[in-house]
């Protein structure tokens, strides 16, 4: 049997794990009640005019700005990459279940690799049910779906990418799970905003970070977001995701290198690890 073989058994082994697992179904129904309490706060609280923005935008702009604010899934996208990736390596050792897995004929990268294609399936079908929701409503309710949401659900699906090759560099590194996913999200949502808001302070556009390169979920839309959102911004209540106006193009590959970079950092610690 070829690698590429063994790839495909232990990827559909993963998955059926992962979609068997009550917390695949946790995560999408947090998905599914998040995305129906923000599109019903924004047609019920008319949130467009709540954050001041004026008339003539909403009515220019307003399908652009439902779907910005109804797809705005970053935080979701990782706390369900986070959900899913966590355990994925530490819980071998965690468990000692690698004392069978490991020696099988099968090279640690091939396992570390299925096991990544597995979450990150996951993932995207969360993310997935989440858009579908959010496009279905747009369409209903402006007879029309703006050409963005595909940008932002590249973007999410990059970020997704990032968060799991994250979790996996600390799974690989950490004795615990739980040590791994706590580092994850500490890393993602405390200390990478540290950063990015001090270099902000001192001058300098944090545009290499990933948490500032997933704000640009929001600049795939056809809007202008400082002058529409001027008035919030100013106030100093305004989102991280409507400051971001870097190029989606450049936050995606931003993205898409964070997890190369610490997907080949993942590898590199689980095939020197040993079983202790």
């Amino acid at each position: 049997m070829s690698e590429f073989e063994k790839f495909k058994v232990v990827t559909r082994y993963e998955l059926l794990k992962q979609l068997r697992r009550k917390r695949f179904y946790g995560g999408l129904g947090i998905t599914v009640l998040a995305v129906l309490l923000i599109i019903g706060l924004y047609e019920g609280l008319n949130l467009p005019a709540h954050m001041g923005i004026p008339e003539r935008y909403i009515n220019e702009y307003g399908a652009e700005i439902f779907a910005m604010c109804a797809t705005s899934m970053s935080s979701l996208a990782v706390l369900a990459a986070v959900f899913f990736s966590g355990d994925a390596i530490a819980g071998e050792f965690e468990n000692r279940t690698g004392y069978v897995l490991f020696p099988n004929p099968v090279k640690r990268s091939t396992l570390v690799i299925g096991k990544y294609s597995a979450c990150l399936i996951a993932t995207t079908l969360i993310l997935l049910v989440g858009f579908l929701i959010s496009t279905i409503s747009v369409l209903v309710l402006y007879e029309e779906v703006p050409i963005g949401i595909l940008g932002s659900l590249a973007i999410a699906l990059a970020l997704a990418c990032c968060i799991i090759s994250m979790a996996f560099a600390f799974s690989s590194a950490l004795k615990g799970s739980m040590g791994a996913t706590i580092a994850t999200l500490l890393a993602y949502m405390v200390i990478f905003p540290i950063i990015s808001s001090s270099l902000a302070q001192a001058g300098y556009t944090p545009w290499f970070m990933p948490d500032r390169a997933a704000d640009s979920m929001s600049a795939t839309y056809d809007i202008p977001l400082e002058e529409v959102f001027g008035g919030w911004m100013r106030g100093g209540a305004i989102p991280g995701m409507v400051q971001a106006s870097e190029d989606p193009f450049t936050s995606f590959c931003v993205l898409l290198a964070y997890a190369v970079v610490l997907l080949m950092a993942s590898l590199w610690m689980t095939n020197r690890r040993e079983m202790i």
